[in-house]
């Protein structure tokens, strides 16, 4: 029976072709691989392509399948034993061409984004010319091996288990691979109400929430615990999954775009300006939550004016009783990469008839077929793992990493025309929003005139008016790349 793409996976009950899918996709893409330290190989293969091909096939059976990490995350949930180390594998369209085969490229040689790279898209996302970028990311990355797993201690920084694992396959890939830079990635965290430890980024505010849930597990889970009625996190695997046509194997062989960026974080700087305009408006921590979205406990600002709602951090919410942006404001991030129904809610905001309905169902379609499966990890060392109270002024940042069926329609257009875009949910059907302003977080002007933010005077209260404000930005693209995750049939049959 075909694989169908139209709705989530319950792995648990998998027929045999959903199971040979299963032990064929790689880990990580329908679900995070969940280790809190990793290691980032960045690999570019020699001249001699028949050794690179050989020394990948060699690699193929460390690579962690996704049955593999889903079976050893629930014997992890079940004794508390861990699962080991995980290995991911990702390949460029340079990385393609070098091993000779870019006739097995996903999508073919057509495919604008991946098969140019992100350094040529730099125009398409205002990122920072070649030159500007981190040395290493200067040229093209062939490929990146992902490794995952536990930190030496919960408090410490360093994963021997990961750099011995790392040690050991480049060893084995020998010389038809050489390493061009290795990125440290460590899980920081943060205490919630209760006791526990949540993950969050850099500035302080809880990472994570909001993903596409690609298995019915998940979304039963999800359901269970805070409900999915207002907003559905449940997704098709084809949000993700694209056939691998490198893969003998058709019908059950798949694999997914990866955006990798690096993207340091000016805590010092971001925090300053976060506390000047709490103060300058009289509003206090809601300047930093008007800014993100949520609070730095993950409270949505768009369901409450303070923090509180952290355990769990909600997710089932939509901004339909926010039509004026007075609780969050549209500029915000998380409002701004995922509109929850703006985009239908704009363009159609007095429905009335049948039409006007059908319409706002097709724009929440389109609008949900941009999110991404995120994977971020934090990069970079601070005072403390958890509850880090310093500020750095550089050299931390989040590895921004997204797996997607799609790299021009998802996380291109998310860059393009939603964070980097003045309008608000622009261009999802050709027709810009007002202007409200880029994403203060990951939006980037380039070359463009920076534009002012109508920040609320006040708390679900539009009568206060706003204040405008103008916001450096403290988020720095230093390099990245585009990725495929092939199918391990595809290395196989290298």
């Amino acid at each position: 029976m075909p694989i169908n793409l139209s709705e989530p996976l319950r792995w648990t009950s998998a027929d045999a072709d959903e199971t040979a899918l299963l032990e064929d996709l790689q880990g990580n893409i329908l679900d995070g691989h969940g280790r809190k330290a990793t290691l980032h190989l960045m690999l570019r293969f020699g001249a001699d392509a028949a050794a690179a091909r050989a020394a990948l096939r060699a690699l193929e059976p460390q690579v962690t399948s996704a049955l593999a990490q889903l079976e050893a995350a629930r014997a992890y949930r079940n004794t508390g034993q861990s699962g080991g180390p995980f290995v991911g594998l990702l390949l460029s369209s340079s990385g393609y061409a070098r091993l000779g085969i870019a006739d097995r490229m996903p999508d073919g040689p057509a495919d604008g984004a991946f098969a140019s790279g992100m350094l040529a898209r730099s125009a398409i996302l205002n990122d920072p010319a070649a030159p500007d970028l981190e040395a290493p990311y200067r040229d093209r990355i062939d490929a990146m091996i992902l490794i995952g797993a536990d930190p030496d201690g919960p408090d410490q920084w360093t994963s021997q288990a990961a750099q011995h694992l790392a040690d050991m396959i480049m060893s084995g890939l020998g010389s038809a691979v050489s390493l061009i830079t290795a990125e440290t990635g460590r899980a920081i965290f943060r205490s919630n109400s209760a006791g526990e430890a949540e993950g969050i980024e850099h500035f302080g505010y809880v990472d994570g929430r909001s993903q596409p849930l690609l298995l019915q597990e998940l979304v039963d889970r999800e359901a269970a615990g805070g409900g999915i009625d207002q907003w559905n996190a449940a997704f098709p695997l084809s949000q993700v999954l694209v056939p691998d046509p490198g893969s003998p194997d058709t019908g059950t062989a798949f694999g997914s775009y990866f955006v990798f960026r690096k993207l340091e974080q000016q805590v010092k700087a971001f925090k300053a300006r976060e506390e000047e305009l709490g103060a300058e408006l009289g509003i206090g921590e809601l300047a930093g939550a008007f800014l993100v979205g949520r609070f730095e406990d993950g409270t949505p600002v768009t369901l409450q004016g303070t923090e509180g709602l952290d355990h769990p951090v909600p997710n089932n919410f939509n901004y339909a009783a926010d039509s004026a942006g007075a609780r969050c404001p549209f500029f915000a991030h998380i409002r701004k990469t995922n509109p929850r129904g703006d985009v239908g809610r704009t363009l159609v905001p007095n429905p009335q008839s049948a039409a006007d309905f059908d319409r706002i169902r097709e724009f929440d379609d389109d609008e949900r077929r941009v999110i991404m499966a995120r994977r971020g990890m934090p990069y970079g060392t601070r005072n403390q793992v958890t509850d880090p109270s310093d500020q750095p002024e550089g050299g931390v940042g989040l590895m921004f990493m997204a797996f997607q069926s799609s790299i021009e329609d998802q996380f291109e257009f998310t860059q393009q025309s939603w964070a980097n875009s003045p309008p608000f949910v622009a261009r999802i059907n050709g027709s810009p929003g007002d202007p409200v302003g880029r994403d203060p977080i990951i939006g980037q002007r380039g070359s463009e005139a920076d534009v002012v933010l109508a920040v609320p005077n006040d708390w679900n209260d539009a009568a206060a008016g706003t204040t405008p404000a103008s916001l450096a930005e403290f988020v720095v693209h230093k390099g990245g790349e585009y990725f495929f995750a092939p199918a391990k049939s595809m290395l196989r049959a290298l």
